[in-house]
């Protein structure tokens, strides 16, 4: 949201306060891994991650790993991976050999890998998301960090949105995580899905208009003036999916 004027309008993945809506349910832990390729390396990086799904692939393994690439912003050029729905158990339960898949990585994905690799969990929050369902072709990502000691308001702000997306059947659709692991926070990641570059237009009823018919104009304009006191500060970028870097089961 850059601000009030622009929560899902233009219309993405973390711990030092837990939000009260952040509260683990079983299934919704993302592990993200987010890289570079050295310089001049691309090709080769993107070939090695080929090698490392066929890898995943063999080895019948039930989870899976989507990678995408990004478009824009201070991430342009950076990849991201990782995979999703999970439960914090179930990291000590690798459904493939751990030592074989560091292995394979350090031969086929590392020797490309520029330095700075991190690792970041996130926690999906599905009582205030609307996910698409499908993978999309793009993302918009939208990251927001929170003042601290604000995250309860934040996350109290966000139930209220999603009633009042609920209330009129807003056709957007939107994701929202929760760092709780390997970054500074409190920080929330928003993911729009996007079809095409055309989908980045503006919706024809912008998110204020939106907020308003669903709870009154005053109440909507107290509820984004809210908002904007409670956002220490905001990012955006755009990504596509990889589906040729990916792994799916059963594909």
């Amino acid at each position: 949201m850059r601000r009030r004027g622009n929560f899902l309008v233009v219309l993405l993945l973390m711990s030092l306060a837990l939000p009260v809506l952040a509260q683990e349910e079983e299934g919704t832990i993302a592990r993200i891994v987010f890289f570079r390729a050295q310089p001049g390396m691309q090709q080769q990086l993107e070939e090695g991650l080929k090698k490392h799904m066929a890898w995943h692939k063999a080895q019948n393994d039930p989870w899976a790993w989507a990678v995408w690439s990004y478009l824009s912003g201070e991430e342009t050029g950076m990849y991201g991976g990782g995979t999703f729905g999970r439960k914090w158990e179930d990291f000590d339960n690798s459904p493939v050999d751990r030592a074989a898949d560091r292995a394979d990585v350090a031969e086929n994905v590392i020797p490309y890998t520029a330095p700075g690799t991190q690792v970041r969990f996130y926690e999906f929050l599905p009582k205030v998301s609307k996910p698409l369902g499908t993978p999309a072709a793009m993302s918009e990502i939208l990251v927001f960090r929170v003042r601290f000691g604000k995250s309860a308001e934040f996350a109290s702000l966000i139930k209220k949105f999603h009633e009042a997306i609920e209330k009129t059947n807003w056709p957007e659709h939107y994701a929202w995580y929760v760092l709780v692991n390997g970054g500074p926070g409190p920080e929330y990641v928003l993911v729009l899905p996007r079809e095409n570059w055309a989908s980045l237009k503006r919706l024809e009823k912008p998110f204020p208009a939106m907020l308003a018919e669903a709870v009154g104009q005053e109440e909507a304009e107290a509820l984004l003036k809210r908002w904007d006191k409670v956002i220490k500060s905001e990012s955006s970028t755009l990504t596509r999916n990889r589906p040729e870097l990916s792994y799916m089961p059963g594909q």
